[in-house]
């Protein structure tokens, strides 16, 4: 009987130990969602790639005054025949700061488009998080991946509409 007792609490330690392997083994349940729709069709990623735009526009034409008077200083250069040494070195010297001020310019529009884009980045991580943590939650998923760089996901496993719904309901 005690021989019997033991080989059944070892074959209970066996079929435990087994089980408790398989769920660590277990391949993680993975739900996906495209960032990129959601980007483009929530109401908060219009909103963010319209103040990008906007402000892409807006450095933009910044940007293009300040080739134009550049452009217009190196065509008086290239007429300079008839002009004196003094306003031939003015020219030379005010297409000088022309150029700097424009790539200071640039590298101030670039600074400015990535800090806004950041800014907007944690902002839209920030509403999505939530969402995501309950979806995940909802199918007993692992792993939240993005569909826009997987190859291949299980039918089913998409849950961007379901997002994007969440995202887009009134606020409560």
């Amino acid at each position: 009987m005690m021989k019997q007792l033991i080989t059944l609490a070892g074959a209970g330690a066996i079929v435990i130990a087994i089980a408790v392997a398989h769920t660590h083994t277990a391949a993680p349940l993975t739900v996906t969602i495209s960032l990129q729709r959601v980007s483009a069709q929530s109401d908060l990623g219009k909103r963010a790639n319209q103040e990008l735009d906007a402000l892409r526009a807006e450095r933009g034409r910044e940007l293009a005054t300040k080739q134009k008077e550049l452009e217009d200083v190196i065509r008086q250069l290239t007429r300079a025949e008839g002009l004196s040494a003094a306003e031939r070195d003015r020219l030379f010297k005010d297409e000088t700061q022309r150029r700097a001020d424009l790539q200071q310019l640039s590298q101030q529009a670039q600074v400015a488009f990535q800090t806004t884009q950041a800014r907007l980045q944690a902002e839209m991580r920030g509403k999505l998080a939530p969402v995501l943590a309950d979806i995940a939650k909802r199918y007993g998923a692992d792993i939240v991946l993005n569909s826009d760089a997987v190859l291949w996901s299980a039918p089913g496993s998409d849950a961007t509409d379901e997002v994007l719904r969440r995202l887009n309901a009134p606020a409560q």
